[in-house]
């Protein structure tokens, strides 16, 4: 199906606490034909956006949960450091299930929630913090899947797979690969999950390569 017609018409808010993924998946979201309102919730209040995006938009066919870029694991101290990963944990899901809760009486049979954690984290690997909240994000999805599949809402979720490097993959390929992906190839799985492509999908985990940035290429082969 052509990019411009694979999301034509579908209501979609994009909020959550990754400010650079959700502008991103808003301009691709709007290539692909969807109405759309993109705000990242930050320190503001999830219900708040949701009810707000549901009036303008007069309903919402999917939602889009984005998760935070990094989960700080500060100070010297354990306990410095498991209270700081304590309390971004919590306000992360609390962010998660309160939105989610405020959007879905906007939300009828057919329509699409896609849950994030890790796809924007920075480094090669999650961190603990990371890892953690991938986990309880993954756990939830699939719990929300089998309660809310009898209204026809699918829950899915997006998470940060391995580090895709650019210039690796051109040697193996021949140098068939770009250098670098495009927006639409990355974030390909959110449009398939927010279409209705995946009608029949729920309760599944898509682990996306997550694309070095430049800076993160050892200088040997730059």
């Amino acid at each position: 199906m052509a990019l411009g017609g694979r999301l034509a018409l579908r209501r979609i808010l994009v909020t959550g606490e990754d400010p650079e993924l959700t502008e991103r998946l808003g301009a691709v979201f709007e290539r692909c034909g969807a109405l759309l309102e993109v705000e990242p919730a930050g320190s503001a209040d999830g219900t708040r956006i949701a009810r707000s995006a549901a009036r303008s938009l007069g309903g919402l066919d999917v939602l889009v949960n984005t998760g935070p870029v990094v989960i700080p694991e500060v100070g010297a101290r354990p306990s410095d450091i498991r209270s700081g990963v304590e309390h971004a944990l919590e306000r992360s899901m609390a962010l998660l299930v309160t939105t989610t809760e405020a959007a879905l009486p906007a939300m009828g049979a057919g329509a699409s929630i896609i849950n994030t954690a890790g796809f924007s984290a920075q480094g090669p690997v999650l961190s603990r913090g990371q890892e953690a909240l991938k986990t309880a994000v993954v756990e939830t999805t699939r719990g929300w899947a089998h309660a809310l599949g009898p209204r026809g809402v699918r829950v899915n979720a997006v998470v940060g797979g391995p580090r895709w490097d650019p210039l690796l993959e051109a040697g193996l390929d021949h140098g068939q690969r770009p250098d670098t992906l495009t927006d639409e190839e990355e974030l390909d799985a959110f449009v398939y999950l927010a279409s209705t492509e995946s009608s029949l999908l729920s309760g599944s985990v898509l682990a996306v390569a997550r694309a070095l940035r430049p800076d993160e290429l050892a200088p040997s082969r730059r």
